[in-house]
């Protein structure tokens, strides 16, 4: 303990930690911070040396936390995030502003908009207006400095950073859920499906050897937005990403009856052009934006 007090720990140590701990590989660890993974594999020797703790089981080919590494991880986590809206406090801009951020609806409602307020109260200053968008044609007459939106990630002109894994699980009801024991017994709900999602519920039964022709009923919808609504509504079940499940009235309102989830190739991406600058205040909101997405819960329900 003594020790502790007296030595300083090294920043870039705690943020090569984080990261490690959340990609739980040395290799993607290294790629996100443009680091070599023996300067990795180093750093992490030194803070284990210098805690006296082993923060990682290491395998031939995996690696894990330990059960300090476990307890250390979301004191390091928050305390890197607490530094961060720190800084931004004290050295953010001081002039009003206004950004335009055309934004996917469903994103809007289902994570930015419960979120948002966390953003205001370190940049009162910035206001941050929404402009609906979610069709490509949206896309091209957009005049927005940032855009949300969805799809596979590639548009050309575009720097695009990816905010939503792309996986879907099935998301229904509290009262629904009490009915369902084992994958089959979705047939008996009302399957929600979104239009323009890659690999929806086809795929989903498909994965589980179900005939989704089977289902008490097929409805579609051009919305994620819409599909949680009425699932929360108790009017069937829906395929949705985890990351836009944990905050919010309507992710309250629903549970995962499953843990398994099926990879799609669609999913939500902060859009900017590439090569033109952006104004300090959707600077600010973008390195917001990536800030609350590097920290996902890792307990979703």
């Amino acid at each position: 303990m003594d020790k502790l007090l007296t030595s300083k720990i090294q920043l870039n140590w705690l943020r090569t930690f984080a990261t490690v701990g959340t990609c739980l590989s040395f290799t993607r660890a290294a790629a996100e911070l443009h680091m070599s993974q023996s300067a990795v594999s180093q750093q992490m020797q030194l803070l284990e040396h210098h805690l006296g703790q082993q923060l990682f089981i290491r395998a031939k080919r995996s690696v894990q936390l330990s059960d300090a590494g476990k307890a250390f991880l979301p004191l390091v986590e928050e305390n890197l995030k607490q530094l961060n809206i720190g800084a931004a406090k004290i050295f953010s801009p001081r002039e009003n502003a206004t950004v335009d951020v055309s934004v996917n609806s469903a994103f809007s409602v289902l994570w930015m908009g419960p979120r948002l307020h966390s953003f205001t109260a370190i940049f009162p200053q910035i206001s941050i207006r929404q402009l609906g968008t979610n069709w490509s044609s949206d896309f091209e007459i957009s005049t927005a400095e940032l855009e949300i939106r969805y799809g596979s990630g590639s548009w050309e002109g575009f720097t695009t950073e990816r905010l939503v894994t792309p996986r879907l699980r099935p998301y229904c009801s509290h009262e629904n859920a009490r009915w369902i024991r084992q994958p089959e017994d979705i047939l008996s709900l009302t399957l929600l499906d979104v239009i323009g999602t890659p690999k929806g519920w086809e795929t989903w039964c498909e994965t589980h050897q179900l005939d989704m022709q089977q289902a008490r009923s097929l409805q579609y919808m051009d919305s994620h937005g819409t599909a949680v609504s009425m699932a929360a509504n108790g009017l069937g079940m829906c395929l949705m990403y985890d990351e836009l499940m944990q905050h919010g009235v309507l992710a309250q309102q629903l549970t995962a009856p499953f843990a398994d989830s099926i990879a799609t190739e669609g999913s939500y991406y902060l859009c900017y052009r590439s090569g033109k600058a952006l104004s300090e205040g959707a600077r600010y909101f973008a390195d917001w934006l990536l800030e609350e997405v590097s920290y996902p819960s890792r307990f979703p329900r």
